[in-house]
């Protein structure tokens, strides 16, 4: 039975190598013992159907090797329509029904011969072993490079604070809401075309204020989560200048400086995680409100994409509707839609609480137009991509209306709302030759990417003790000093890219740019 567990082993690897840059090896752990046990199962079943050892164990590695590929072979064949007696297939269609046929005739041909049977299943074998050898050299020489770096540890230490003083049954519940690539309202106008004004406007008459030149700190969210949670520049990661792995600061993202002072205060952590594996769960919060626990037990990002890898890929619409990882548009649809319908229900959860929804909206992909309404891929194509990114602002502002009407009304406890976007349109990372070589971007190119969609509502406070410049970086520290007396220090608010997607780490200070001031 070793070959059908080893090609059941090897395709988990060679699916992680694929996107290794992006998932922890932990993430193996659970999928490699779900497809050994499968093989097994699989084994088991055809060694009795064939009533033969050698015959079960051949088949069952034919199946398991067409079970696993089979959205290889569909992406080969590409998504065509194919005439078939006068019958018109979607490939995928016409690739099951190929896949079913050539399992069947595997079965009989198996069946029906007794000869060479110990030398296909050695070469089997032997297949299957070098299908595991070589994605776990991949995998041993990656994980060895980032064992032998040092872990990231924030270095910001936050100023103690005499709990005695504060008042606890008055603490204030805070949202940190994160609007993922909404970008600033005079951008909209200037590069979209887009009138932003009745939101900002919506956003004044509840109180907010709008720090209307803000910007963001770093172009992508991975850096600029990890900027903005942890109130601190990232300069410390140049140690990691020559690396493209972007899961090095997963671990300051999830245990970040402004969860633990929260917690330390006796804060309740709720993450309204995203589809994206960096703040799609966290081990720290007290509960993750993620569509999958509600639906499906919390299956995964990489358990999911091994499912609809499979000969299952035909059946995961039915199978789970439309919820799940982000995989499809209607995943992500209904994920956006459900942070929005779960949020009135964390509200009511007991305080003091920080909660942190991390919307992948209005960053594609375009699932929503202007009214909220589904959208197809013929509709998206027909359009231009800044047509709808602001179609699906449109329908976010609308959403984030709903939402702090409700927090603002029904809220038992003094409310502190951080709504704020992590960068500017993610498009523009994606125009750049190669994609993400922010070292070439040209001066409107950042220009366009780093302003981006800043309030703070924050009653009791003075708009004049705000500024319409303030960054992400010091978001929180002026929470926190506002708030529970901290004396944590501005820092000045400056914009950085990274040379390019092989260099993540090595930071490069553009803000006179960014700014518009005048540069050599």
């Amino acid at each position: 039975m070793i070959a059908p567990i080893l090609f059941s082993i090897s395709f988990v690897l060679v699916l992680f190598t694929h996107n290794i840059g992006e998932l922890t090896l932990q993430s193996t752990l659970l999928p490699l013992f779900a497809v050994t046990f499968f093989a097994l199962i699989i084994s088991v079943v055809f060694i009795a159907i064939l009533g033969n050892r050698l015959k079960g164990v051949i088949f069952a590695s034919i199946f398991i090797i067409m079970f696993l590929s089979y959205k290889d072979a569909l992406t080969l064949l590409g998504n065509q329509k194919l005439s078939v007696w006068n019958i018109s297939l979607g490939s995928n269609h016409l690739l099951f029904s190929a896949w079913i046929v050539l399992l069947l005739l595997s079965f009989f041909l198996i069946q029906r011969t007794g000869k060479y049977l110990s030398a296909v299943k050695g070469y089997l074998t032997l297949v299957a072993a070098v299908a595991v050898f070589m994605p776990s050299i991949a995998m041993v020489r990656y994980e060895l490079s980032r064992r032998t770096q040092q872990r990231p540890e924030s270095l910001q230490t936050l100023s103690n604070v005499d709990v005695s003083d504060l008042d606890k049954k008055n603490l204030p519940d805070i949202y940190y809401i994160i609007t993922d690539s909404y970008s600033s309202a005079d951008n909209l106008q200037k590069y979209f075309n887009y009138d932003d004004s009745p939101f900002i406007t919506f956003l004044k008459n509840k109180g907010f204020y709008v720090a209307a030149e803000s910007t963001s700190n770093y172009p992508k969210t991975f850096l600029s989560l990890s900027s903005s949670l942890n109130m601190e520049y990232l300069d410390y990661l140049s140690i990691y200048k020559n690396s493209n792995d972007q899961t090095i600061t997963d671990r300051i993202i999830e245990d970040n400086n402004v969860v633990r002072f929260l917690k330390s205060l006796g804060y309740h952590y709720y993450q309204m995680g995203s589809w994206w594996g960096s703040t799609h769960y966290s081990r720290l919060a007290d509960n993750n409100f993620i569509i999958e626990k509600k639906s499906l037990g919390d299956i995964g990002e990489f358990n999911y994409m091994i499912l609809d890898s499979s000969m299952l890929h035909p059946l995961i619409p039915t199978i789970f509707s439309k919820v799940i990882v982000g995989e499809g548009d209607d995943d992500k649809r209904a994920r956006v839609l459900y942070q929005f319908e779960e949020l009135p229900n964390v509200a009511k959860l007991p305080g003091p609480k920080f909660v942190f929804v991390h919307i992948i909206s209005p960053h594609g992909p375009y699932v929503f137009g202007k009214n909220c309404e589904n959208v197809s891929y013929d509709q998206i194509w027909m359009n231009k991509e800044e047509e709808n990114y602001v179609n699906q602002i449109n329908c976010l502002n609308q959403k984030l209306e709903g939402a702090i009407n409700d927090l603002i009304k029904n809220s038992a406890k003094p409310l502190v709302i951080l709504l704020q976007s992590d960068e500017g349109p993610n498009f523009i990372n994606g125009g750049l030759t190669p994609a993400d070589n922010w070292s070439k971007a040209s001066i409107d190119q950042l220009q366009e990417k780093f302003p981006i969609l800043s309030a703070y509502y924050l009653p009791a406070v003075s708009d004049s003790t705000l500024y319409s410049t303030i960054t992400p970086v010091n978001s929180f520290r002026m929470v926190f000093n506002l708030y529970f007396s901290t004396k944590l220090p501005l820092l000045p608010d400056r914009n950085y890219v990274f040379l390019d997607s092989e260099h993540l780490y090595e930071f490069k200070d553009v803000t006179d740019i960014v700014i518009n001031k005048s540069v050599d």
